[in-house]
């Protein structure tokens, strides 16, 4: 079996890749004893650098509790710790359910969709790169140009927060720069590997439904209409099996998609808060990388469960369509009447008070732009009246 579940995950390169940079492995618990983190000292220095560096935002949100313009720019960054932390954690808690769920999913999904879904996932992997590269290393190439203008150390910051220490200490920068290495790479690898292989799931499913419908519409072709089940018994035990994995995907997910939705309006307001508000010059790289991040995220897990609920109503409509009713027994119907129904009940992926899909799409967007516009109108009274 573990053989079986290691040729399964092989597919998984992206996600694989991302995990062992935290010190974690997709593999299974039982075949070492261990659990999926197998590394505990590296992922818990990155999850306390990024603890500390979440107290050091909310200290300086406090701090400037009256800035518009400060606020939402910290608000951006703690809101991405708090997610980072919370999906790793329940992440970990659920690593066994999320593995096997994983062997059971594995076949038998094509090959082009498997090569899709890991092309979309280094896509993003690069965004999610190219978001901490940026943060990091472009008020690092100004310090250092600026260095090398004035022969004065001064250095430059993607965010402007209060750190508790000083940082125009040339070692204390770099130290600094350090613990900022973790932080972005622990962002990066766990927002990376938890959306991909979110994503990952909706397309195996999506993958698992069109290979249903096709198998009924060939199945019904070559049918034999004297057995009561017109030959159709084994489809429905697929069918059955399929929604088994569903409910467990839906169940193994919830939260994770709940903390996504919770932190991702408020998210996007910040990030658009960001375009409209002054905002210091080295932040425009990171603000193009993070604002595809965080577009890219709504898409993957909203419009990922809209494919899953699509590909399941055209099986179910398939199968009515498909089955030649006007030639079976009144007996006949009744027997097909009950897999029927359930075939036609609304596959919903939901995060508890949300269901994911296109309309919570459209809920986040109006949302945001609601507070996009308060906070805009705020500022706009209240930090940009003349002073007297």
């Amino acid at each position: 079996m573990f053989k079986l579940l290691a040729v399964s995950l092989a597919d998984l390169w992206t996600q694989r890749f991302t995990f062992a940079r935290m010190g974690i492995e997709l593999q299974p618990m039982s075949e070492t004893g261990d659990g999926a983190l197998r590394r505990p000292i590296l992922y818990g220095i990155m999850v306390l650098a990024t603890s500390f560096e979440l107290c050091t935002v909310c200290a300086f949100m406090v701090h400037h509790r009256h800035q518009i313009v400060l606020c939402s720019e910290a608000l951006m960054h703690g809101l991405q710790m708090i997610s980072s932390l919370l999906k790793m954690t329940i992440f970990l808690a659920k690593s066994g359910d999320l593995i096997s769920l994983i062997h059971q999913l594995q076949e038998p999904v094509p090959s082009r969709v498997v090569r899709r879904g890991q092309q979309l996932a280094a896509i993003y992997f690069l965004m999610c790169a190219g978001t901490s590269v940026s943060f990091l290393l472009m008020p690092l190439a100004l310090t250092m140009v600026r260095f090398y203008q004035t022969d004065r150390f001064e250095p430059v910051s993607s965010f402007r927060v209060l750190l508790p220490y000083d940082v125009t200490q040339p070692h204390i920068y770099a130290l600094d720069c350090c613990l900022m290495g973790f932080v972005l790479t622990f962002f990066c690898c766990s927002t990376t590997g938890v959306d991909t292989l979110y994503g990952w799931f909706a397309l195996a499913l999506s993958s698992h439904y069109r290979r249903l419908t096709t198998q009924l519409q060939l199945h019904l072709l070559l049918s034999d209409p004297s057995r009561p089940d017109l030959g159709l018994g084994h489809l429905f035990a697929q069918h059955a099996r399929l929604l088994a994995l569903v409910d467990r995907f839906n169940a193994a997910f919830r939260e994770i998609a709940f903390v996504e939705v919770l932190v991702i309006c408020v998210l996007y307001c910040s990030v658009i808060c960001q375009y409209i508000m002054p905002h210091p010059d080295q932040n425009i790289a990171f603000l193009g990388f993070f604002s595809m991040v965080v577009t890219t995220q709504l898409c993957i897990y909203l419009f990922g469960a809209e494919q899953v609920r699509l590909e399941a109503e055209g099986f179910s409509r398939q199968l009515y369509q498909l089955m030649p009713w006007q030639g079976l027994s009144p007996s006949h119907r009744r027997l097909l009447l009950l897999p029927l129904q359930r075939a036609q009940g609304d596959m919903v992926l939901g995060a508890y008070f949300f269901d994911l899909g296109r309309p919570l799409l459209v809920w986040i967007f109006r949302t945001a732009g609601s507070f996009t516009t308060l906070l805009n109108a705020l500022y706009a009274k209240y930090e940009t009246m003349p002073t007297a």
